[in-house]
């Protein structure tokens, strides 16, 4: 979910409530976990560190924790300079540190709603989790966040606009998960929804195929893909490959991974991602391992 969204999602709760001296330390933390933006060059560098990437590290509970506490700390410091004071004098209390941290929790569990997940328990696990009812950042939630702030800017958002605002968030929210649930009781397979809100892709497996759906709301299946989990390889030696640091990295960011073999090269691939059928993440949609050396 975009940055100005979640910011909205935690401050206009607080000022409907009258606390609006804490609005600024909650947005603080609903925008901080983000920060994992100036991490991208991390994993191009190294692979191993694919866990620092958008959406990653400071996207589980306990990166949100820490960016929280580090936060807090800084605001600390920064209240003992007297230009600082002088200018925003501020009392340090503990509801000062709570309100960021409900804000980067909060807006953990937005971004864990949409695809294509969250390491919601890093260091445990890597494993991303979601509930799918988004395809990633949503276009209408951040159309109507810029209305709001634009009547903002113009001094016409008023109580009726913001209680506006915050009936379309959670009836948005709720709208979604009800097609989500349709969609999941009308087919058989993991749910993806599409930027078009009539279409899915619903991904089935076994042990050597993913069987890929396109299916429409008002149509039913449309097509249907199969990729075959491995060509001119075992399961057994794909697996080898597993701990090569750049495949860690592709299987992190895929919805599902096949492997070929070829004449000089095994060949790891998201195909969903690689032909363009899904968009996000755009990087590390395949790797080869060179064979020839």
């Amino acid at each position: 979910m975009d940055s100005l969204t979640h910011a909205f999602a935690v401050s206009l709760p607080l000022l409907a409530l009258g606390s609006v001296s804490l609005i600024p330390f909650a947005v603080l933390g609903a925008v901080i976990p983000d920060i994992d933006v100036v991490f991208e060059l991390m994993p191009e560098n190294n692979p191993s560190d694919y866990i620092f990437t958008h959406g990653g590290i400071t996207h589980s509970l306990a990166g949100a924790a820490g960016i929280s506490i580090v936060a807090f700390i800084v605001i600390m410091g920064l209240s003992r300079l007297a230009m600082v004071q002088e200018k925003f004098p501020l009392t340090i209390s503990s509801s000062i540190f709570f309100v960021i941290l409900a804000g980067a929790v909060l807006h953990v569990f937005l971004d864990y709603l949409a695809y294509p997940g969250i390491p919601l328990l890093y260091p445990f696990s890597t494993e991303k989790y979601t509930a799918g009812i988004f395809p990633g950042p949503s276009l209408f939630l951040l159309v109507i966040s810029i209305i709001l702030l634009s009547l903002f800017l113009l001094n016409k958002a008023g109580s009726t606009q913001i209680r506006a605002y915050m009936v379309i968030f959670i009836g948005f929210i709720l709208l979604s998960a009800g097609m989500k649930l349709y969609v999941t009781l009308q087919t058989n397979g993991e749910t993806v929804p599409g930027l078009n809100p009539a279409r899915w892709l619903i991904i089935q497996e076994d042990d050597s195929e993913y069987i890929v759906l396109e299916y429409h709301l008002f149509h039913g299946v449309t097509n249907t893909t199969v990729f075959e989990k491995y060509s001119n390889i075992s399961p057994e030696e794909a697996r080898t490959y597993g701990t090569i640091p750049e495949i860690q990295r592709l299987r992190y960011h895929s919805y599902i991974t096949t492997v070929e073999r070829d004449t000089s090269r095994i060949i790891f691939r998201d195909p969903l991602r690689e032909s363009g059928r899904i968009m996000y993440p755009r990087k590390y949609a395949n790797y080869s391992v060179d064979l020839s050396g």
